[in-house]
This record gives structure tokens, sequence and C-alpha cells, in this order.
């Protein structure tokens, strides 16, 4: 006689408490952050999902896992998922600058790191990811001062390769992006409804002219 199909989970007690607590805990770090520093000016992304055992990430909507539990490093990480909203902005409304630094980037570093921990999962990310942890950088430095925010980025594991050359080619870096226009940083209170919109979109703009 063949047994009645059982749920997955019938008889069986689950227990979320340590999830939950691991959430509210990187919630109640972020409120903590919020009342000490005034992040309105990059929180272009106003909706936030804590999701315990996701990899962070900024689109469709920006999501956070739990693991960073150190106020500098928690903060910085909210950073760097806002500034790829920055980033997608800038790519669809300035999509020249945007074009002429990726081009410039590739110029300067055609060994680009690829490879999980120096780098991002392909050339194209590693690219992207030498403007967004600058902007991090720039923005931690902004709300935590210039040598935490370098002691922060030097430290993180993810990127650490990306991080090395934002770090060592830092003026460099600067000139390429004020002469394009991406910074001075345009706040997220300085931007529109359409400007928040277009940091909304999923991609950013092709690099090719498609």
């Amino acid at each position: 006689m063949v047994p009645a199909m059982r749920l997955p989970t019938d008889n069986v007690e689950i227990d979320l408490t340590e999830a939950r607590r691991a959430a509210e805990q990187i919630r109640g770090l972020l409120d903590k952050l919020r009342a000490e520093h005034d992040l309105r000016p990059f929180e272009y992304a106003t909706r936030m999902r804590i999701a315990p055992g996701e990899i962070p990430h900024s689109h469709p909507v920006l999501t956070l896992n739990t693991m960073l539990r150190a106020e500098g490093p928690l903060l910085s990480t909210y950073l760097h998922e806002q500034m790829h909203w920055y980033v997608t902005w800038y790519s669809h409304a300035h999509t020249a600058g945007w074009r002429a630094i990726r081009k410039e980037l590739e110029a300067r570093y055609p060994a680009v790191p690829v490879a999980f921990p120096e780098g991002a999962h392909s050339a194209a990310s590693s690219y992207l990811h030498l403007i967004v942890n600058w902007l991090e950088v720039e923005a931690t430095s902004t709300l935590l001062g210039r040598e935490t925010a370098v002691e922060i980025a030097s430290r993180t594991f993810v990127y650490s390769g990306i991080y090395k050359i934002v770090l060592a080619e830092w003026d460099g870096l600067a000139r390429l992006y004020r002469e394009r226009g991406l910074v001075p940083i345009r706040t997220a209170i300085e931007m529109t409804e359409e400007d928040l919109a277009l940091a909304a979109r999923m991609d950013e703009a092709p690099i090719d002219g498609g």
C-alpha cells in the first residue's frame, strides 16, 4: 500500500527566530546609522529588503543580507548598492559620458580582475565596479571620514582587487569622473521623479551605442 503524500513540513517544527533576530538587528543598525548620519543625499532607492541568505544587490529592490553586523561595513555596503542606482541614472541621463568613462577604463585596465573574490563575475561587471566602488568610498568618506572609508574598503573581501585599483588610482579616477560629470555626486535630494525613475531601471545604458 502506497503511503499518503505529506507536505514537507508536516509534523516538523521550523524555528525562524534566528533569521528574524538577525534581520531585526540589521534593521536596528540601519536605523541607528540613519539617526546619526544624514543618509538622504545617497538614498536613491527608498525601498529595501533584508534577506538573510541572499547576496546584497541593488535592483529591483535594494537588498542586504545579515552577514555584516558592524556599523561601518554595513553602511559602506548600503551605500555601495545605492551607488548602483546612481550609476544607472548617470548612464541613462549622461549616456555619452557613461560610454566615454567605460571606454577609458577599458583602455587603462585591460587586465581588470575577473574572478571571485578579486573581481566581479564578468569583465563588464568589473569595469562597472571600478565606478561603483569609487563612488562608494567617496560617499562613505563624506559620512565617516576618509581614513575610515579607506580602511573599510581595504578590508573588504568581495571585489578586493577592484578596491585595490580604486584606492591606488584614486586621483586619476577622480579626474576622469569629474571631467565626465559623474562627480560631484548628484544627491538624491536634487533628483526629480524622472531622474529617480532612470535610477530604478534594471540595467545601465548600453556602451556600444545600441
